[in-house]
């Protein structure tokens, strides 16, 4: 019910209206005399408040729009009752699966799955582990290392320590070029690769004064770009190993790419990158005949199976890891790598 209000001259007359349009048993909620002055005259009036039947257009808008939301809540209540149920019996088909294994592959199973590799990709590879070697996996350190072994080959590797040839640096911003470029080049320093870095920033020289400090504390030769022309001359002149840490503005990093072509390139990303944003920017630079990943800041992430898991979904080779300040914290990895890092806990 709703309470509505009528004004009238006079009371007689709005009880005859009132009457006329809503029946004669329609409720009076209150009567109402007012005075209205003005210009020298007395005018008497009335308010007459009366019950009615809500609005059907509204009842029935207000009734669908609680239907609507009850509906909502009852799918949302189906799909996450199925979907636990789809876990569930996906959860116990792979269990009973592995009942089938022996004790050291279950182990390593277990070791996988806490360290964050994919369920599915653990059972692939247990599967193929066993399918191989057979029984020869009751025996846990054979089976250890063929584990190692096979997810090593399923996840391709870059060489970017080979002698003399450039490699371009770019990534987005943030995303730890200027460190890995000081940490690559203090690697190649120590392996006589004759190392250099060309600082490339046509708007600001925001890595200048970093890098000239690390070139006089190791005596790896700096020097900054401002243009495409200058960064071509510099890349050209002289020998020895050339690093190019690229701006993040991906204007300038569309120009090196298009301008470079025959370099190699080496993508730089943070380990803790969302799969989205990683392949939005590896679909921006799909023409740039990319050669290999480098993942930054393992530091800061509790587990790497996330990591294996995006390095096998894009099937892209990785060519270093770096983690902490220390200029000795990058690893060149290779094909047991990824097995230290999930199954024993060690990358360095």
């Amino acid at each position: 019910m709703k309470v509505k209000t009528y004004t009238f001259d006079d009371i007689r007359k709005g009880m005859d209206v009132i009457k006329e349009q809503f029946g004669p048993d329609t409720i009076i909620m209150d009567i109402k005399q007012n005075d209205h002055n003005g210009n020298g005259w007395t005018k008497k009036g009335c308010e007459i408040s009366i019950a009615v039947e809500n609005d059907p257009a509204v009842t029935m808008e207000t009734d669908l729009g609680e239907i609507r939301k009850k509906t909502e809540a009852i799918w949302s209540d189906a799909a996450r009752y199925l979907t636990e149920r789809l876990v569930s019996i996906e959860t116990d088909m792979l269990l009973d699966r592995l009942k089938a294994y022996p004790m050291p592959l279950k182990i390593l199973h277990d070791r996988l799955v806490r360290a964050g590799l994919d369920r599915h990709i653990t059972m692939a590879l247990l599967s193929e582990v066993f399918a191989e070697i057979g029984s020869i996996a009751e025996n846990s350190t054979k089976a250890l290392f063929f584990t190692k072994a096979k997810l090593g080959k399923r996840i391709p590797l870059c060489d970017a320590m080979s002698a003399e040839e450039p490699l371009l640096l770019i990534g987005p911003a943030g995303s730890g070029k200027t460190e890995t470029a000081k940490k690559l080049a203090r690697l190649m320093h120590g392996k006589d690769l004759h190392p250099s870095i060309i600082a490339f920033d046509p708007v600001r020289r925001g890595t200048y004064e970093e890098l000239r400090v690390f070139s006089e504390q190791t005596a790896i030769p700096f020097q900054f770009a401002a243009s495409i022309e200058d960064l071509r001359r510099k890349a050209r002149e002289g020998g020895g190993k050339k690093l190019i840490d690229v701006t993040g503005h991906m204007t300038y990093q569309g120009e090196v790419v298009d301008n470079f072509r025959e370099m190699k390139k080496l993508v730089v990303l943070p380990a803790g990158m969302r799969d989205e944003t990683m392949d939005h920017y590896l679909g921006i630079m799909d023409g740039a005949a990319v050669s290999g990943l480098i993942f930054t800041k393992l530091d800061e992430e509790e587990r790497l199976g996330h990591l294996c898991n995006s390095l096998l979904r894009l099937s892209r080779p990785i060519a270093a890891l770096t983690r902490g300040a220390g200029m000795g914290d990058i690893l060149i990895p290779d094909q047991e790598t990824f097995g230290r890092i999930l199954i024993e806990g060690k990358a360095w």
